[in-house]
């Protein structure tokens, strides 16, 4: 199992995307706890933030499905990364002083993040139709239980990222508001987030190998196959 997962590029390439995301995207969650309070010193707009987040969300859910149709799942997955990551950016540069303007910059890289989320699990039935190609045997249980486990590992560093962050700024309780500390804290919120989607858009589209393309071919390999086997 271990050795034909090792060797299956698309499901190796998708884990490693998948803990990325789950590392940018809880760390950005994570700071919320710090940015508004001590950053911006509204500790109100906390919910704002976690509304928007969830509306962000709902957007990706309904452009996601007619997006992924036409141009391709891998395909949209990487835009849109990439336009989160380029949100997040523009926040660390511009630093803007009106805690809106933060919230919706941040409400753009949601939705780019979240049309990869409602695709993520449809990208492993890509994989799990390139892996049947590929070893001649079809591993649905395989594959969905190394990329959940892969998942978990993801979910379980993100505390830990986050917490070594904020003691690499020197954040305690002492220093909480102290301006180094207090930018450092916006430096996370905005800077991981910006790097780990950028790269988790360029891992979708440069290096995870089912684009469109291939997966409408290996779609008609299987239906072949298939064809054939109930002949037979």
């Amino acid at each position: 199992m271990l050795k034909n997962a090792a060797g299956n590029k698309p499901l190796v390439t998708i884990i490693a995307a998948s803990v990325i995301m789950l590392l940018s995207q809880l760390t950005m969650q994570q700071m919320i706890n710090y940015v508004f309070p001590n950053f911006y010193g509204n500790a109100g707009m906390q919910t704002v933030a976690t509304i928007t987040m969830s509306l962000g969300m709902l957007v990706a859910a309904g452009v996601a499905k007619p997006l992924a149709v036409r141009y391709g799942k891998a395909e949209i997955s990487g835009v849109s990364n990439i336009i989160a990551g380029i949100g997040s950016l523009i926040l660390f540069f511009i630093r803007p002083e009106n805690v809106w303007v933060y919230i919706g910059f941040q409400t753009v890289s949601w939705i780019g993040l979240g049309v990869f989320s409602m695709v993520s699990w449809a990208l492993i039935t890509d994989v799990i139709d390139y892996s049947e190609i590929k070893n001649g045997i079809r591993e649905d249980g395989t594959v969905y239980a190394l990329y959940s486990f892969a998942r978990k590992l993801g979910q379980a560093a993100s505390s830990g990222v986050s917490g070594a962050l904020l003691t690499f700024i020197g954040y305690s309780e002492e220093t909480a508001f102290e301006k180094s500390v207090v930018d450092g804290i916006f430096n996370i919120s905005t800077l991981v987030p910006a790097v780990g989607f950028t790269v988790l858009g360029l891992i979708l589209l440069f290096i995870y190998p089912l684009g469109k393309k291939q997966v409408l071919e290996n779609i008609e390999v299987l239906k072949k196959k298939h064809k054939k086997s109930e002949e037979e």
